[in-house]
């Protein structure tokens, strides 16, 4: 049996990640009503201005702006209302010479108008309004295509769909777009002693709660998550539900059985399932550091560790990479936050590693002020009060209060 286990650094074993899953898996049409946070396959280029003609910024009236250029308070000028207009009515209507219409806000501007004078400054009787001062040219007016032109690329493929996103994309007319298929990821939980009976746990058992949170992952990052369930810490058990996953599914990850001891025989496994097998196996990352990465033809499997803390750490850096490459995601708005380190900070040992810490975060007096939540990697508490978590670089030893970190969001 093969045995592959020698730390790297966590920059190595994503170039090798890149290398290896580097093409999304294909492209399909969906709704737009379904495409929150889909991953879009191609540029979205604008079909139309936006908006499509000129429109009135704000409830007033529409009116011709030379129509009123000497109009005061002490030389008011009367224009006749002619009618009303509302972001409903299918066209412009045309006003003439000595002519108003009433508009509300998103009403296409009548024919000939040139500005609006606001309803809080009109003065209306008996069929006239009263204009006591000049309106610029262009004054409340939104312009056709100052939004957006026809033509221009709006969208840049391999960007992840965002809710306003998706309010643009319908007035440029979209009512399906181009996305690439998300990953099935199957995920197995490896352990004689798991139970997925919550409620009436039995000594010797724990509740295969990891799963839970790593299909949660799965889904936030954009794949789609398929619990495979337990399986004992039997090589020939573990070999049948692995080679199922590959499958069904377009990524396995495994959760437990990947360290050194006398029960953790998943790396042997998938070296026997395929090749390349085993690409690498050990990070430069505490915790986390037993994680692990596989290649079985062209699926990747993905070893995280089971305690906590490393299993979190393990999916964060290697996991989620491998899904996002899948998806074809290219530009990502969700970047870590600037914080500032409220204590001093000891780092924990190795100092050759990156260390990972998780934080509680609270704003004070304007900033963002982290706290370090020191523990063990099985204290399923801290990364629950956490609101997210800092990497470190190795060789530091300290860090002292008031530093500026990056921390990534636990969500």
């Amino acid at each position: 049996m093969r045995w592959s286990f020698k730390y790297i650094s966590v920059e190595e074993a994503q170039r090798i990640i890149d290398k290896l899953v580097s093409q999304p898996l294909g492209v399909e049409d969906v709704d737009i009503s379904s495409a929150y946070r889909r991953v879009l396959a191609e540029d979205v280029v604008s079909r139309v201005d936006v908006p499509t003609h000129d429109v009135t910024h704000f409830d007033g009236y529409a009116l011709r702006t030379s129509d009123v250029r000497g109009a005061s308070p002490s030389s008011p000028v009367k224009l006749r209302i002619k009618g009303r207009a509302y972001p409903s009515t299918p066209r412009p209507d045309v006003i003439d010479a000595g002519e108003a219409l009433y508009v509300t806000t998103g009403s296409w501007l009548p024919v000939n108008a040139d500005g609006v004078l606001p309803v809080e400054a009109a003065i209306v009787r008996e069929g006239y309004l009263e204009v006591k001062y000049a309106v610029k040219p262009g004054e409340h007016v939104i312009k056709a295509g100052s939004d957006v032109k026809r033509g221009e690329v709006i969208l840049r493929r391999g960007s992840r769909l965002r809710g306003q996103d998706l309010t643009l994309l319908t007035l440029l007319g979209y009512g399906k777009v181009k996305v690439y298929r998300r990953p099935k990821v199957g995920v197995i939980s490896v352990g004689d002693e798991l139970t997925e009976d919550y409620e009436h746990v039995e000594p010797g058992k724990t509740p295969n709660g990891h799963a839970l949170m790593i299909c949660s992952f799965v889904e936030r990052d954009g794949g789609v998550s398929m619990n495979m369930g337990i399986v004992r810490d039997d090589p020939e058990e573990i070999k049948e539900v692995v080679g199922k996953a590959l499958e069904s599914c377009d990524v396995v990850v495994t959760i437990s059985g990947a360290s050194k001891g006398e029960k953790d025989y998943v790396e042997g496994v998938l070296n026997e399932l395929g090749e390349p097998g085993v690409v690498f196996h050990g990070l430069k990352i505490k915790p986390g550091r037993q994680t692990g990465f596989a290649m079985v033809g062209s699926k990747p499997i993905v070893m995280l560790p089971g305690l906590c803390h490393s299993t979190i750490v393990g999916y964060q850096v290697v996991a989620s990479r491998v899904i996002r490459n899948m998806l074809g995601l290219v530009v990502d708005h969700e970047k870590p936050l600037k914080v500032k380190v409220a204590v001093d900070v000891k780092l924990p040992q190795p100092k050759g590693f990156k260390r990972v810490l998780f934080m509680r975060v609270e704003s004070v007096e304007g900033e963002l002020l982290a706290w370090p939540l020191m523990g063990e990697s099985a204290l399923v508490s801290i990364p629950v009060r956490a609101y997210g978590y800092v990497v470190f670089s190795e060789g530091l030893e300290e860090v002292p209060k008031g530093s500026l970190v990056d921390l990534y969001p636990l969500m």
